[in-house]
């Protein structure tokens, strides 16, 4: 084989060793990120009382979104499950204003944590390990559990009040508050306030503030 013939096999070996490499460096088409879920809006109704009601047509809050996260108070994990997540279209509007209009206020804060909405058909929850995690309501699609922004800024619930960031846990109370919520209640060692008669300290809430719109 000639000097030029030997050169020109070299070439082709570095460029087919370079195009191997390139491809090896490249993620598979599985491993790129897969784009938010959107919602998809239902004409929802709520029945009778969150204590004591009904969901029709509810809306799903997806698993997670540029500005949110869910939680799982059960297995203490995200994403919460999907038969956690249904709420009357209404009041998934509201959290998700809320989400952004708080992650355009801080955006180097953590997104926004949304814990158990209601049913897909509402109604009473279904028994669960720890007193703590029973709901009396969340059975119409008309309340939320939100969870207070951690100090650290780790999307994770708070296990104590000394975990809170507490001038954003009251900004978002303020927030629910400005967007028309009927109840707000929040953690009675939280030191968190609002106007009476719509936010008001309530036990077994210093992780997390529960919010309550009107029906319409």
């Amino acid at each position: 084989m000639s000097r030029r013939a030997h050169l020109r096999v070299a070439a082709i070996a570095l460029v087919s060793l370079a195009l191997t490499g390139a491809a090896a460096a490249m993620p598979a088409a599985s491993a790129q990120p897969r784009p938010y879920q959107p919602v998809v809006w239902r004409d929802s109704v709520a029945l009778g009382q969150p204590t004591d009601g009904a969901l029709v047509r509810g809306t799903v809050l997806p698993a997670k979104g540029l500005r949110f996260f869910t939680w799982d108070p059960e297995r203490h994990r995200s994403p919460s499950p999907i038969w956690r997540r249904y709420a009357t279209d209404r009041l998934i509007r509201v959290l998700l204003r809320v989400s952004i209009e708080f992650a355009r206020a801080h955006p180097g804060a953590a997104r926004l944590g949304i814990g158990d909405l209601s049913r897909p058909r509402g109604g009473r929850w279904p028994a669960q390990r720890g007193p703590r995690l029973l709901h009396a309501s969340h059975q119409n699609g008309l309340d939320a559990d939100v969870y207070y922004p951690r100090r650290d800024r780790r999307e994770l619930r708070a296990s104590r009040v000394g975990q809170i960031d507490r001038r954003l846990a009251q900004e978002l109370v303020d927030r629910f508050v400005r967007a028309g919520a009927q109840a707000v209640f929040v953690g009675p060692r939280t030191g968190l306030r609002g106007p009476r008669g719509v936010v008001s300290p309530l036990r077994l809430h210093d992780d997390h503030l529960h919010v309550r719109i009107a029906r319409r």
